[in-house]
This record gives structure tokens, C-alpha cells and sequence, in this order.
């Protein structure tokens, strides 16, 4: 009878001819179906962690294709951007006669006016002034003469002739007090301005007198700006020297240079040229005592470039003579032998 009870528990079954109340029945354990159980479950679990892993790893292979791709692109661009600037080093090195304009400085050509001593027949020297013209003893002598009436309005300013800083130029408001011009040219410039307006012409003064703590701001402007771009400051300063005058050598200081600009177009660059306003005042602005301070094709010679809108105040006996002989102020020098 016990060895029937156990085997019965054991085998989960009722021997023949009896039977079991639900009270009596136990649970019936299968060995076997958990283990299996227990198996498919350590399945699944690895299942899932090998998914998970493989989630990750292509999730990090596409991170790391992203980042070689990013870096092969950085490296073209530095890649092209240095080539970039290389060339354009280059450029700027090897081309002359940067277009730069500044409505507070001038801008700078390369050369040298030419004065070539010669002797004629009689014995006497002469001269061939810019463009070949022969200056003879009389024409120096003329010039001289011409200087000496009028040496305070034929002062000349530039990188070789600095303003002496204890220069003071006796100054007047002009345009309704906006700015200051020399004195001694406000008669002229008047009746000038007037005669241009009577012929159809109005103007506008952009720029008079700058004292030269005015034009030693506009150089540090520009150094300041260069020097953001990588410049040291020695290398700034040499940039900046190119395109705008040191102070104590613009002629802005003086008071005598005047920036007259057409009210049609107040844009300060080449194309005034092309303003009838502006081609009238170079027709006539002699007759007022003023010349056109840097023309066109002298760029060599005054190694400012072209500004059809820079008039210089020269008084009118001077002007005149400049205007016949076609002549800068430069030339004009270089005849005196000053």
C-alpha cells in the first residue's frame, strides 16, 4: 500500500479501482517541461541582448561613418580654403594699383616723377617735367616767381613732404557749419559753387579741413581691422599705410582740399568721372584758383590714385599756370627744385 501511495505521487496516476476526491489530488510536477521551460525562457532573453547589442553596434558604425565623413569634408575645406588664400596673397603681391577709396583718406599709386637734367645749345640746363615737356631756365624762373607770391597756398603734402605738426591753418565754417575749409579759398569756392550753379550744376562737400588726430583715427581704424584678420600689429600698420595717409601727410590738414562730390551722385568713387557736374568743375575749377589734385593717368607722378573728386585750393595765378602746363603740384615741384 505504500509502495502504491508513493509511486502514485511519484507517476502522478490513480491505481485501478480507486479513485481520488478533488481534495486528494496534488499538483503533478513534470520535470522534464521545466527544464524546457526554463530553457526556451534563457532563449529568449539572449535573443533580446544580442538584438540589443546589435542595435548598438550599428548605431555607433553609423556615428563613426558620420564622423570620417565630416572629417574628410573639414579637410577639403582647409584643404581649398588654404589654396584660396595662397593665391590670393600671390595676387595681391604681384598686382599694383589697388581700387580701395576711402571718403576720409586718398588712395595710393607707385612711382616716381621724372626730371631728367639735359643742356641745350647755349649751355643752360633744362629739364624734361612727366610727360617729356622741356622746362627751360626761363620757365624755372617763372615758376619760382609764381611760388614766391603764393608759397603758403602751394604748400605741398605727401609722404615725402610731411605738415609740419605745428601747422595752423586759419579756418572758417563752410556748409552751414557742418565743416571747417582754409579761410583764404571761401571767396573763390563761393563764386565757384554759384558759376556751377548757374550752368545747372549743384554739388555737395563731403569732406574739408581734418585735423590730424581725425586722420591718426582713421589709420587706427583700419589697423584695428586688419590686425582682427590675423595681422601683426607692424604688418597692419604697413596694410593700412597703402590705401590711407599717415597723419601729418594728408592734405585734408591744410584746409585746403575740398571733397566736391555731384548732389546726383554722392557716391565718392570713380564714377564721378562721368557726371557732367563734375567734368564742369574740371573744365573751370582753374579759373577759381582750384585743380583737380590727383587726375587721371598722373598716378605715377602724385602715387595717389585718380580722384575726380579731390580739388586742391592753389589761389588763381597758380592755378591758371598749372592748368596751361598741365602739370601736378608734384611737377610743379620738381621745376623749382624745391
Amino acid at each position: 500500500m505504500g509502495k502504491t501511495l508513493r509511486m502514485d505521487m511519484m507517476y502522478g496516476y490513480t491505481p485501478a479501482g480507486k479513485t481520488k476526491t478533488e481534495g486528494d489530488r496534488r499538483p503533478v510536477y513534470n520535470r522534464t517541461e521545466g527544464v524546457r521551460r526554463s530553457r526556451n525562457t534563457g532563449n529568449r532573453d539572449n535573443s533580446r541582448q544580442m538584438a540589443q547589442r546589435r542595435i548598438i553596434d550599428a548605431r555607433k558604425r553609423k556615428q563613426k561613418r558620420a564622423q570620417r565623413r565630416m572629417i574628410r569634408w573639414l579637410l577639403l575645406y582647409f584643404c581649398f580654403a588654404g589654396i584660396a588664400a595662397t593665391l590670393w596673397v600671390f595676387i595681391g603681391f604681384f598686382i599694383e594699383g589697388d581700387e580701395k577709396v576711402y571718403a576720409g583718406g586718398e588712395r595710393i599709386g607707385s612711382g616716381e616723377i621724372a626730371v631728367n637734367e639735359e643742356i641745350n645749345a647755349e649751355g643752360e640746363s633744362m629739364a624734361a617735367v612727366g610727360d617729356g615737356a622741356t622746362v627751360t631756365p626761363e620757365i624755372r624762373q617763372e615758376c619760382q616767381n609764381i611760388y614766391a607770391r603764393n608759397e603758403s597756398l602751394l604748400l605741398l603734402v605727401n609722404k615725402e613732404h610731411e605738415l609740419s605738426a605745428s601747422y595752423q591753418p586759419v579756418l572758417r565754417n563752410i556748409c552751414k557749419g557742418r565743416l571747417q575749409a582754409a579761410e583764404v579759398l571761401y571767396g573763390d569756392l563761393c563764386a565757384m559753387l554759384e558759376a556751377g550753379g548757374a550752368a545747372g550744376y549743384d554739388y555737395w562737400i563731403a569732406s574739408a579741413h581734418r585735423d590730424r588726430s581725425y586722420q591718426q583715427n582713421l589709420v587706427d581704424k583700419d589697423v584695428k581691422k586688419y590686425m582682427a584678420k590675423g595681422y601683426t600689429y607692424e604688418a597692419a600698420l604697413q596694410r593700412t599705410h597703402e590705401y590711407t595717409m599717415p597723419a601729418g601727410q594728408s592734405e585734408h590738414e591744410t584746409g585746403l582740399a575740398l571733397d566736391i562730390l555731384c548732389s546726383t551722385n554722392t557716391i565718392m568713387d570713380e564714377s564721378q568721372k562721368g557726371e557732367p557736374g563734375n567734368q564742369w568743375l574740371v573744365e573751370h575749377c582753374h579759373k577759381y584758383g582750384f585743380i583737380l589734385r590727383y587726375p587721371e593717368e598722373k598716378e605715377d607722378v602724385t602715387k595717389i590714385g585718380f580722384e575726380p573728386w579731390h580739388f586742391r585750393y592753389v589761389g588763381r595765378e597758380a592755378a591758371a599756370y598749372l592748368a596751361e602746363k598741365g602739370w601736378t603740384l608734384e611737377e610743379f615741384y620738381k621745376v623749382i627744385g624745391a
